[in-house]
């Protein structure tokens, strides 16, 4: 019997969709969860703070109380597998409510833009943007996080601080890959160099 609940549940992932709910048996961080049968989803459109990184444990708890030992749908997109080998999915909660979307409500992490499975993509900005905008979560917790973050028509990225000229013209495009990101020194290590003042 379980070995037929494994291969229904993997034959569900093929196709899309769970055919029958799994429970969730692992949190791995924020955005990477365990399924019943052994699968390790990576939750689509968001991307949580990593370990030894402001509010880590704050979104591994979040996605804890919503997803550990409880029942979920699984759906995919485009792209079935990430380049670690986890499913790439959405999450829905035995009420409906999709999961990737509620973390980015929560504040638990930023939206991670991916060209391929773009479903929810519009609903994803504008939650991760309302996030921010209110400071919710990782938006409030972890200093000031209006740093901007975006790309140039050449697309080299650049950041922009509150206290430079030019800063409220710069708008944050995040289904275009811009950021918000939590102060300078994150803005160096995420790849971004200083624009002019």
């Amino acid at each position: 019997m379980k070995k037929t609940i494994k291969l229904l549940g993997l034959l569900g992932i093929i196709l899309g969709v769970s055919t029958i709910p799994l429970k969730i048996t692992r949190v791995i961080d924020g955005d990477t969860v365990v399924l019943s049968n052994g699968v390790h989803v990576r939750l689509i459109g968001i991307d949580t703070p990593e370990k030894n990184n402001c509010f880590f444990s704050e979104a591994t708890k979040i996605t804890s109380d919503l997803l550990l030992n409880k029942k979920v749908v699984l759906k995919t997109d485009v792209d079935d597998l990430d380049q670690f080998g986890r499913t790439l999915g959405y999450l829905y909660d035995n009420n409906g409510i999709l999961i990737n979307q509620k973390l980015l409500e929560l504040g638990s992490g930023e939206f991670f833009l991916d060209n391929q499975n773009i479903k929810y993509q519009k609903e994803f900005v504008s939650a991760a943007t309302a996030a921010h905008d209110k400071k919710v979560g990782m938006w409030g917790a972890c200093g000031s996080c209006d740093v901007k973050g975006n790309y140039d028509i050449h697309g080299r990225r650049y950041y922009h601080l509150p206290s430079f000229r030019h800063y409220d013209q710069v708008v944050i495009n995040l289904d275009k890959g811009d950021r918000w990101l939590c102060g300078e020194p994150y803005a160096i290590k995420a790849g971004f160099t200083k624009a002019r003042e």
